[in-house]
């Protein structure tokens, strides 16, 4: 609570209304690098586990096969999928 008067101060210039000295500027200071480091291993759990879940993504799977440019166009327009909706600009039904 006590570094809010000094992260306030980038919001309201006018804040705080009473000078901080030096010797209170460089207690805050440290306690919020102190701060920043229990920050960080309080939220190391988390970290870890997001980055273990991202290793261990699985390959996606198609659950129907890719269909070529030159197959039937799935739509059942009779076209090949390239000149139907597999085409640039194609409408896709």
């Amino acid at each position: 609570m006590l570094t809010i008067p000094l992260v306030a101060g980038e919001i309201d210039p006018g804040f705080p209304t009473q000078d901080v000295s030096a010797e209170k500027a460089e207690q805050l200071i440290s306690w919020m690098a102190a701060g920043a480091g229990r920050a960080y291993r309080h939220f190391m759990g988390r970290r870890r586990a997001g980055a273990r879940v991202t290793r261990e993504e699985k390959t996606v799977r198609r659950a129907v096969p890719k269909v070529g440019r030159n197959d039937p166009c799935p739509c059942g327009s009779g076209k090949k999928y390239k000149q139907c909706c597999g085409g640039a600009g194609g409408s896709v039904h």
